[in-house]
């Protein structure tokens, strides 16, 4: 592979607001030579989600943000190209935390755990980066477990054609509930109106969500299933129902200044209407995804969950993958193919 080299993407410098490609260093070095009980993987793809800009900004829930000059963090899947490691042969498929590059080199364990991965029925092995793995278990979870859904429930949720948020909509249809997105522009919104069947969507570039809100949902809110925190909780709050629960999954609106976070002037409605407001970390549920996994599984083989994958080609992109993901111009889950 002497001819080959290992396109990688160097934290360049920090983002005073919004990230730019001017943030990251594209080099190319060797590829990296397996040693005694490690492998080689090539990435075929790496999947982009909004918290991930906070590895080059506060470093998130860890504190522990990219240094300048080293790789950029990223989680993606790959294949084994070379292998001397008994546990793994050539050819077997895997996923972990590769960063940003074409070529990484481990032990299984460090610098990053790696699983086996195989293809469910009828999907595509990148539903593992989504749907069947952590956006997934994040929408079954934080709908059943912490909203927990009853008959004719009003929910709203916010970034509702994201990969968490169609997932939540259409989990609660099949829960009975009527269902109200809101997205930022109106290829998502027909989407959710026509592919999906939400009762209403709103549009929260060009409607007023507040008074949309009081129009759609004249009783209140029972379920608020927050992805981007900020101006758009706030007004949630103020709409919410007597016993109300709300989901803190995600903050997009507030990622990009993530050691300044916007505070909801609304909260006291909490204690007025006597409702919950509750966030959760993935990865503290890890006992669920099974349970998870298996019931996503089933509808989609019955065809009751559909899902989008918006999909970039080459090492080059990796930057506006994640650009993308904030912006809000993604449709579906945000992947960049390399190989």
């Amino acid at each position: 592979m002497s001819n080959i080299k290992n396109g990688r993407w160097l934290v360049k410098s920090y983002p005073e607001d919004e990230v730019s490609v001017d943030n990251f260093e594209l080099v190319y070095d060797e590829v990296p030579e397996p040693g005694e009980g490690e492998i080689l993987i090539q990435t075929t793809s790496l999947v982009m989600s909004p918290p991930l800009r906070m590895a080059i900004g506060t470093g998130g829930i860890t504190g522990n943000r990219v240094k300048l000059g080293a790789m950029m963090r990223g989680s993606g899947q790959g294949v084994v190209v070379k292998s001397r490691h008994p546990g793994f042969t050539e050819g077997d498929r895997v996923a972990g935390a590769m960063g940003w590059q074409e070529y990484a080199v481990t032990d299984g364990e460090r610098p990053f755990p790696l699983e086996k991965i195989s293809p469910k029925a009828g999907q595509p092995i990148t539903a593992n980066l989504h749907v069947m793995g952590a956006s997934g278990a994040t929408a079954y979870v934080g709908l059943y477990d912490i909203a927990k859904p009853k008959v004719g429930d009003v929910i709203l949720v916010s970034a509702a054609a994201g990969s968490v948020g169609a997932l939540v909509c259409q989990l609660g249809k099949i829960s009975g509930c009527r269902v109200i997105g809101i997205a930022g522009n109106e290829k998502k919104c027909r989407w959710l109106k026509d592919d999906l069947g939400l009762s209403e969507v709103i549009n929260y570039k060009t409607e007023n969500v507040a008074e949309r809100l009081r129009e759609v949902c004249p009783n209140g809110i029972d379920i608020y299933f927050d992805n981007v925190g900020g101006e758009i909780l706030d007004t949630a709050l103020g709409q919410i129902a007597h016993g109300a629960r709300i989901v803190l999954c995600g903050a997009t609106s507030q990622y990009e200044g993530d050691a300044n976070w916007y505070g909801p002037s609304n909260y006291f409605n909490l204690v007025y209407k006597e409702a919950t407001m509750q966030g959760f970390y993935i990865f503290s549920y890890a006992h669920r995804f099974k349970e998870a996994h298996r019931r996503l599984g089933e509808l989609i083989a019955n065809g009751n969950l559909v899902y989008n994958e918006d999909v970039l080609k080459g090492v080059e992109n990796l930057p506006a993958g994640l650009i993308r993901v904030l912006s809000g111009e993604n449709f579906g889950t945000q992947l960049v193919r390399l190989s």
